[in-house]
């Protein structure tokens, strides 16, 4: 979320625009946590009437949820509206982080988030390294007490 939000502060970007409108980032601002169920959907549409080299092929909606909503549980004065019958907890429904009609294209988003992405090299290893190193000794210590 914070990619979202703080990206256009990059001296790389040369002043561009925030990619979420004021009034999402006045909302997200005044949001204190993000709770269960918290989501962020980023959303690509493809217009395939354009051509392929245009950069409005490629649209992208930006949507969030701040999750489960308990405000209602911190304002409750009877306890047993802590405790539904049904046990269930409101999820807030997702709110727009763009303008309503705004148009933000794939290649505007890649240009802004890209010096915020972890390169490939640095994601973990499929296995753990101390799991397999530590399987190898085994093997290796399984073999040496055979051998004796």
């Amino acid at each position: 979320m914070n990619v979202l939000r703080y990206c256009y502060l990059d001296e790389s970007l040369n002043g561009e625009e925030s990619l979420i409108c004021k009034n999402a980032s006045d909302h997200l601002f005044k949001t204190k946590e993000l709770d269960y169920m918290s989501y962020i959907v980023l959303r690509m549409f493809e217009n395939t009437e354009v051509p392929l080299e245009d950069p409005k092929r490629f649209r992208i909606e930006m949507t969030y949820s701040r999750g489960a909503d308990i405000s209602c549980l911190e304002s409750a004065t009877n306890t047993d509206y802590f405790l539904p019958d049904d046990h269930t907890m409101q999820i807030m429904e997702p709110e727009q982080l763009q303008e309503v009609g705004s148009y933000l294209t794939l290649d505007k988003f890649d240009k802004m988030t890209r010096p915020f992405a972890m390169p490939a090299e640095d994601f973990p290893p499929a296995t753990p390294q101390c799991l397999a190193v530590r399987f190898c000794e085994d093997i290796e210590s399984q073999g040496a007490r055979r051998q004796h």
